[in-house]
């Protein structure tokens, strides 16, 4: 079934030839999309400016079509529907600039800020463990726990200035993403651009070219729908399509892959009220491998990540409201009963006509795709790489990728490259990633094989940063700027998107 679609008014360019195809549109896809329109318009604002037109003309038509296409229907957020509450994302300062950027954050209800991170592991902080046996000073407990847990963090990152994230919903960023493709394309550039976004379809029947290509063979694809097939050609195509990507498989590039033999439960809960407006996140690590995050949604509300094995998930789905509630409360609350808010009950609601409660799953596997391109094709967002969600660095690396591409695809095109070919486009984009993903999934691994393998070794490092002054200091300054695109945001400074 086809969306209604960005009508096409440019009799330029034949109306099954695109400049860009992204296949996929969740948030990634429709942050790309959102992305190349703001680069064209960007081209075309420059026109005004200049003596000499034909350049930035010719720069415009570079991207004047564009395609979106994805298999399921049209995003439409709905609050009411716990559903569409379940899945969030904790987004780094640098994301929330780029959304801004690009007209979406805004448009948003939720971006609930954090303030304060804060670690635990059974290892040093578990109330369950016999107080002889707990290896960590008391300093603080009584504060924030009481005499019945052993309640410091481990870790933890504060700064009372500005947010260290917010935490948002993905369903209402993919709808807000779309809103804004739709309203650009209607304001800004209705005359001069022929888009389409067109949900219930497919691209199938890829075909790329073999080798390097600068100014000659294009790619080509069949979108199929419910109306019947067209041919497709493309100078670039993005493979947005998630971690089930078929452009991947169809790249057959090497990569670095690993079953964490783990599953993330997630649900949606109600908490207490707490006093500081619930403006910390909460992760809890466990000795069995198990890691349960806390991310605070509103006041009064959290989404729970239970990360653990598919049978416990499964046990997790089917327990009743009580005992679900209780062991939450028994791995996140009776930790720091001063510090973590109880949860109160899980979110419960009617969909399609059935009382639901708002939990799921979903299987937790590690992806690095070693080469995310080949002659008119890329890779971006999960397509290209996954990762563990207690590193809550997933989407964020997805919207790293975009802001790259989108710098390189502006240079190239000044510079009158062919936008799908590999030296003009694919090898810098996927230099660009290596920088900002590979070393960001080499970090969480470490740090995350080192909690499961030698937990009493780790946390005494982490004791160390955490307590030492001048360690600490700096030590947390370098993590806080690592973790929150900081870095990224400096050596991607010129990008329009980041400004």
């Amino acid at each position: 079934m086809f969306h209604p679609s960005l009508r096409a008014l440019s009799p330029v360019i034949p109306r099954n030839l695109f400049n860009v195809v992204v296949c996929g549109g969740g948030i990634v896809g429709a942050a790309s999309l959102a992305s190349l329109q703001q680069l064209r318009s960007r081209f075309l604002s420059e026109i005004s400016r200049e003596d000499s037109t034909a350049g930035h003309s010719v720069y415009a038509s570079r991207l004047s079509q564009l395609l979106l296409v994805d298999s399921v229907p049209r995003p439409q957020y709905d609050a009411q529907n716990v559903m569409h509450t379940l899945r969030t994302v904790s987004l780094t300062p640098v994301s929330s600039k780029l959304l801004d950027n690009l007209g979406c954050w805004r448009r948003l209800q939720t971006k609930h800020p954090y303030y304060r991170i804060a670690l635990r592991h059974e290892q040093t902080n578990s109330p369950l463990f016999p107080k002889q046996n707990r290896p960590v000073s008391y300093f603080m407990s009584y504060l924030l726990g009481g005499n019945e847990a052993t309640a410091e963090p481990l870790l933890e990152f504060t700064d009372l200035n500005r947010p260290l994230g917010f935490v948002s919903y993905n369903a209402e960023i993919n709808t807000e993403l779309i809103n804004v493709i739709e309203d650009h394309q209607k304001l800004n550039d209705a005359n001069v651009a022929k888009d389409r976004i067109v949900f219930g379809s497919t691209v199938a029947s890829v075909s790329l070219p073999p080798q390097d290509v600068v100014d000659g063979a294009l790619g080509g694809a069949v979108l199929r729908s419910t109306s019947g097939e067209d041919l497709l050609n493309f100078s670039l195509l993005l493979g947005c399509d998630g971690r089930g990507s078929s452009l991947r498989e169809l790249l057959a590039t090497g990569a670095v892959q690993h079953d964490y033999a783990q599953t993330a439960y997630v649900c949606t809960v109600r908490l207490e009220h707490m006093d500081d407006g619930n403006s910390c996140c909460f992760q809890n690590f466990f000795l069995n491998g198990d890691v349960i995050a806390m991310l605070p949604l509103s006041e009064d509300s959290a989404n729970i990540i239970f990360s653990t094995t598919a049978a416990r998930a499964r046990e997790l789905m089917a327990a009743s409201q009580s005992d679900l509630v209780s062991e939450l409360n028994g791995r996140l609350h009776a930790f720091a009963p001063k510090d973590i808010p109880r949860i109160l009950g899980v979110h419960e609601g009617t969909v399609n006509g059935k009382q639901v409660r708002g939990q799921g799953t979903f299987p937790l596997r590690l992806n690095f795709v070693l080469r995310p391109y080949s002659p008119r094709c890329l890779l971006l967002g999960d397509a290209a790489h996954g990762i563990h969600p207690f590193a809550g660095q997933g989407l964020n690396l997805g919207l790293y990728d975009v802001c790259a591409l989108i710098e390189v695809l502006e240079k190239a095109i000044r510079s009158g490259q062919d936008i799908g070919g590999v030296c003009a486009v694919g090898q810098p984009f996927a230099s660009e990633m290596m920088l900002h993903t590979g070393s960001m999934i080499t970090a969480m691994e470490g740090i995350y094989t080192a909690l499961n393998a030698a937990p009493s070794l780790s946390c005494a490092g982490m004791k160390v940063l955490q307590g030492l002054p001048l360690v600490s200091s700096f030590g947390k300054q370098c993590i806080t700027n690592f973790s929150s695109g900081g870095l990224f945001a400096r050596r991607h400074s010129d990008c329009f998107l980041l400004l």
